[in-house]
């Protein structure tokens, strides 16, 4: 409960800085250093420390899963409610991708603990990442009606610095001079990320208040048991899976948010999507901790 308490305290502290008049790039600045520092050091000085077995590939395949899940059911759901295309775009881009490193990593830490986080950066960097650079960059080019370059698809994923932590960690041994480094950089990623995170949020919006719910109900709640009944059907223990499942309850990304307001679908609603689901989380992932252990015994 101190680890949460101390998450909610960094978010209120960004979203502090943001009223005190802090530069307004100042949670970019943040974002970069999380991005190229703070997480391929914990990648790399996590990684190693996993136990390569059976029970990895559900990691690798529920945010998949997860993601055909979603766009089904928003197929569904748009054939019954008429919502315009900026709103369709902001809802199959966001459902699917949650922010399973900037809050879901120091989330898994604060309720799971440090042993945990293994787990939580292969749902990240196999599933979440991936699913961002290649589902993310298509859907764009279809509802822009841009022309999709697959090049630059897989070279974002090759050159980013996490992906390339993640193959050093798993193909090579990190020489042990270069741990206490790597412990000291990787502890900066959870209140860095938090605090961007604070930093960022933006909760205004005037329209669309039934869609919207909806979109936070199916992301915070149906997405997880989803989840859940994936694990069930697949046979696997809930023990060994349940940060799969917790990292499905994840709010919707903030770099799909900022992909959604660059490209113009919906600004507004997409940024308060982000926001607004980042707080809710704060309420729903507690929730879902508990159920996950009443379940796992």
């Amino acid at each position: 409960m101190e680890n949460f308490l101390f998450l909610a305290f960094l978010l209120a502290t960004g979203k502090l800085l943001y009223h005190r008049g802090f530069p307004a790039d100042f949670g970019r600045s943040l974002n970069l250093f999380v991005i190229n520092i703070s997480l391929p050091a914990m990648v790399l000085y996590e990684v190693p420390k996993l136990s390569l077995d059976s029970s990895l590939t559900l990691y690798i395949i529920m945010p998949w899963s997860i993601l055909v899940f979603s766009v089904m059911l928003l197929w569904v759901l748009f054939r019954f409610i008429n919502v315009d295309k900026g709103i369709r775009a902001a809802l199959y881009l966001l459902i699917p991708l949650g922010n399973t490193s900037f809050v879901g990593i120091p989330m898994v830490e604060a309720f799971y603990g440090q042993s945990h986080i293994p787990q939580a950066l292969i749902y990240d960097q196999f599933g979440t990442f991936i699913i961002f650079a290649t589902y993310g960059t298509v859907l764009v080019s279809l509802f822009s009606g841009e022309q999709i370059n697959l090049i630059n698809v897989a070279k974002k994923i090759v050159i980013f610095p996490s992906f390339i932590a993640l193959f050093i960690a798993l193909l090579l041994p990190v020489p042990q001079i270069f741990e206490p480094m790597l412990k000291t950089l990787s502890m900066t990623l959870v209140p860095l990320a938090i605090i961007s995170v604070g930093f960022s949020l933006r909760l205004k919006m005037e329209k669309h208040k039934m869609i919207f719910a909806i979109g936070l109900f199916i992301k915070l709640l149906i997405l997880p048991m989803a989840a859940l009944a994936v694990v069930k059907l697949s046979g696997y223990d809930i023990k060994i899976a349940k940060i799969a499942v917790f990292q499905a309850g994840m709010a919707p990304m903030i770099t799909a948010g900022i992909l959604a307001i660059s490209a113009g679908f919906a600004p507004r609603f997409s940024a308060a999507l982000v926001g607004y689901g980042i707080i809710a989380s704060f309420g729903t992932l507690p929730l879902l901790y508990l159920l996950l252990e009443r379940i796992s015994g």
